[in-house]
């Protein structure tokens, strides 16, 4: 059989087994029903065992090493070859790797946390940090967001303690070496760019923190210097706490149900891109069993693209649409007729930038004038304050990324869920008092991403230099028109049609002229 021929076969298996994974997901997601946590264990370890097969991995390394390939079959053989690396295992230690990770994912989606009996979802729990001034209920629920990481704390430590297992008997030091290496990055580059990062905004970041503490402080009526993290206005200090009465609210509240839905559709509209067959095959709003999160799928590599969201009519709900949004059009604007193996994003971070690029938007006043329509008293309003809330919310949200990031590279090093490193790293990265009663408490496994997208967090943080790289290109090329259809076309050309046809950084420097350069974040928001 030629090259052409199996990599043709490969692709259709690939991406018939990929299906069966995604859907059952996607009906665990949305309901949280046991049968449907059977499919999924079901389908992972059958695509966990194709990629494990001995002979299949042997003729794969053989195809690598020969001289008679294409770049195009090249780069389809070494995508497929990093799926199969951590795959080659006995039936035995997948099984167990699919099992725990699956029962995990069954506690976070239902799992509900309780406010003095009352079981709350993390919807109610964000609104009361984000609005309530009653300290006691406050901490009540900073407390119930926490609930779940003692529930699922061992199952946790269990199964990274067997990624770790995995990761040795394939020759790695550990998970995290190993999966950085699979993701195509390079360890000590990756370790040196986020704590560069942290360095480089780090007197800006303690101005900032100190500016929100006084607000908050007063607000509050607490002393800025004895605030906590159930002061702060989401679960894990993720969120920039209001400075200013910025009110963005008055846009959205009382404006129905759906306005984040048709305000995501206009925007997308203005730049070229349609929206709408997505969100028809979306499951958008809130109900009991569904998962609490927020993520883009693409089911089938054909077009089948979804969102899973729980809206309200907010500005941060705004966000996450326009967010999610993102990675939907990447998807849906990849180009089709390529195999299947790379219609798919050119890195995880790559369409993590256009996600961030457009989850921005919500805190632009340009688009509050362009896609809500205010007048000019209150875009003058907004171009006061809205800056300030974004340049504090670009900095909250990368310092706690690498604090996130960081601990878990220690994670896997020790295999210690390092309650006390967790809260060393919220004061002495995030700049915030951390409660010592909480000390020898397993809250940093209440984090979703631990147990579900293990050694993922690093992306978002280069995720965010891209997408101010993509911000600086474009405003270049368009005047700084970038809500335009000459934006939209700019990144289908450039960005989404060409999937994974290169690796990450060939893609960059085709699209942008240059290769990922963290500056551009560093500048973007140091004012």
């Amino acid at each position: 059989m030629d090259n052409a021929m199996y990599l043709k076969e490969l692709n259709e298996k690939l991406n018939e087994l990929s299906y069966q994974c995604n859907i059952a997901a996607w009906n665990l997601s949305t309901t949280g029903k046991d049968e449907y946590a059977a499919q999924a264990e079901h389908a992972d370890l059958a695509m966990r065992l194709f990629l494990a097969d001995k002979q299949r991995f042997d003729t794969v390394n053989s195809m690598l090493a020969a001289g008679d390939l294409e770049e195009f079959e090249r780069r389809q053989l070494r995508l497929v070859h990093d799926m199969m690396v951590e795959n080659q295992l006995d039936r035995e230690m997948l099984q167990q790797l699919v099992s725990k990770q699956i029962a995990l994912q069954g506690i976070t989606t239902k799992f509900r946390g309780t406010i003095d009996g009352r079981e709350v979802n993390n919807k109610q729990i964000e609104e009361i940090l984000r609005t309530s001034t009653d300290n006691d209920l406050r901490k009540k629920a900073w407390l119930a967001s926490k609930q779940v990481g003692a529930v699922l704390e061992p199952g946790l430590m269990e199964l990274i303690k067997l990624r770790n297992e995995s990761a040795v008997k394939l020759g790695y030091a550990n998970y995290y070496e190993m999966s950085i290496e699979l993701q195509e990055f390079d360890g000590a580059w990756l370790k040196q760019t986020l704590e560069s990062y942290r360095d480089q905004t780090d007197a800006l970041f303690r101005r900032v923190k100190y500016s929100i503490d006084q607000v908050v402080g007063r607000r509050l009526d607490v002393d800025p210097s004895k605030l906590m993290p159930w002061h702060m206005s989401d679960m894990f200090f993720q969120e920039a706490p209001r400075t200013s009465d910025v009110g963005l609210g008055v846009y959205f509240e009382g404006k129905g149900d759906h306005i984040v839905e048709e305000l995501a559709t206009a925007t997308y509209d203005a730049i070229g891109l349609d929206i709408r067959d997505i969100i028809d095959r979306s499951d958008l709003y809130e109900r009991a069993g569904k998962d609490q999160h927020a993520f883009c799928m693409h089911l089938d590599n054909k077009g089948d693209v979804r969102v899973l969201a729980n809206l309200r009519p907010n500005e941060t709900e705004m966000e996450t649409l326009l967010h999610e949004m993102g990675h939907a059009c990447y998807d849906k604007y990849t180009d089709m007729t390529l195999p299947e193996v790379l219609r798919q994003p050119a890195h995880i971070f790559t369409t993590e930038a256009v996600a961030m690029f457009f989850g921005r938007m919500a805190r632009d006043p340009k688009w509050y004038k362009q896609m809500v329509g205010i007048d000019d008293a209150n875009l003058q309003r907004l171009q006061r304050d809205l800056p300030v809330a974004i340049r504090n919310q670009m900095l909250v949200a990368t310092r706690w990324i690498t604090h996130f990031a960081l601990f878990e590279r220690e994670l896997y090093r020790t295999e210690k869920g390092n309650s006390r490193l967790w809260y060393q790293g919220v004061q002495n990265i995030q700049y915030l008092n951390a409660p010592e009663e909480r000390f020898e408490k397993p809250d940093w496994a209440a984090k979703y991403h631990f147990a579900m997208a293990p050694v993922y967090y690093h992306n978002y943080l280069l995720g965010e230099m891209l997408a101010s790289q993509f911000d600086h290109t474009l405003r270049a090329k368009a005047e700084g028109k970038v809500l335009t259809p000459e934006g939209g076309r700019w990144f289908v050309d450039n960005v989404f049609t060409p999937g994974a046809k290169y690796s990450w950084n060939t893609m960059i420097e085709h699209a942008t002229g240059e290769k990922l350069n963290p500056s551009y974040l560093v500048q973007q928001f140091n004012y």
